[in-house]
């Protein structure tokens, strides 16, 4: 018995000797990286607006004819998964983009609120201080959801619609996660860049983010306000009744799924065009084989092309 109990004592010292160890390496190894006034955040401007300051990028100025295009990011992303279509749409045509509060270079809440109505007020005022009156407006994911409430809610403010293997409709985008601890984040920090590699590339299913985005996305994860930002999003981000919302939309949208999205199934997309082609609304469905959640990043050159063709077009199909 004493020496079941020698030994025992022994290996619960060595299992805490390990997790001091671990706790010791993760705090060094994954401490906390600065974003703002870095490579970063180089050309990016900043606006308050309300309970946040938000970090924004505004490409295309010199073209005052076409209506303005506003990107919305994913959830855990941020304004730079649109480099590559911003470069293409900012040809012809004003684009605008930003990190909603918690992600990116834009600050924390200070009301602690991340909510719907809260990030579609933040795109209201957004628009309010840049002059919009009226925009194309393209999400994705988490970004989809925004954009398309706000169509529904704001119809005046809208002339066309893109949501980006959109969430909110079903499945996962209805698992509450309202129980979240708060102190949540704390955890994530010990996430390893493998699993955050491994993270993006499940995502992206047969294609594959570019290594500097990978390397961008670790390193705003790295960040405690991003991770306190994620947290609290998905604490506070619900969609109300979807089927609802949808049917209230009267702009022509296009949708664009990943054939492999492990997200969001692609049979979701196929919903999302029968809730919106409601009294003749117009819809586009477009489903790219081989691509996962993150499109704009997956090099899917038909899948830019697609846009460029919608939102140029007078009227959509």
């Amino acid at each position: 018995m004493a020496f079941l109990w020698k030994w025992s004592v022994r290996l619960l010292i060595a299992v805490l000797m390990l997790l001091l160890l671990f706790a010791l390496y993760g705090g060094y190894a994954y401490r906390d990286h600065q974003l703002r006034a870095t490579e970063f955040s180089r050309g990016v401007s900043y606006l308050n607006v309300g309970p946040a300051e938000i970090a924004y990028r505004a490409d295309g100025m010199d073209h005052t004819d076409g209506t303005p295009v506003i990107l919305l990011h994913a959830m855990f992303f941020h304004m730079g998964m649109w480099d590559d279509w911003a470069r293409e749409l900012a040809r012809s045509r004003p684009v605008y983009r930003f990190d909603v509060p918690g992600h990116g270079l834009s600050s924390l809440a200070e009301d602690g609120d991340y909510s719907l109505q809260s990030t579609m007020n933040t795109l209201q005022a957004f628009m309010d201080h840049h002059g919009i009156d009226k925009a194309i407006l393209v999400g994705a994911s988490m970004g989809g959801a925004t954009m398309f409430n706000f169509a529904a809610k704001y119809p005046e403010r809208v002339e066309k619609l893109v949501l980006v293997n959109s969430g909110g409709l079903e499945g996962h985008d209805k698992a509450n996660s309202s129980g979240l601890p708060d102190g949540a984040y704390w955890v994530l920090r010990y996430l390893p860049d493998w699993s955050l590699n491994h993270f993006v590339d499940w995502l992206t299913a047969d294609n594959r983010a570019s290594d500097a985005f990978k390397s961008g996305f670790i390193h705003t994860f790295r960040n405690l306000d991003i991770r306190r930002g994620i947290i609290g999003r998905m604490q506070d981000f619900k969609s109300p009744d979807t089927e609802t919302v949808l049917a209230e939309i009267q702009v022509p949208t296009l949708v664009m799924w990943g054939e492999k999205n492990p997200q969001l199934p692609v049979a979701q997309a196929e919903r999302f065009k029968t809730l919106l082609a409601h009294d003749g609304n117009p819809v586009t469905l477009r489903i790219y084989p081989g691509a996962g959640h993150l499109l704009p990043v997956e090099g899917m050159e038909p899948a830019i092309q697609d846009l460029l063709a919608f939102v140029d077009q007078e009227n959509a199909e």
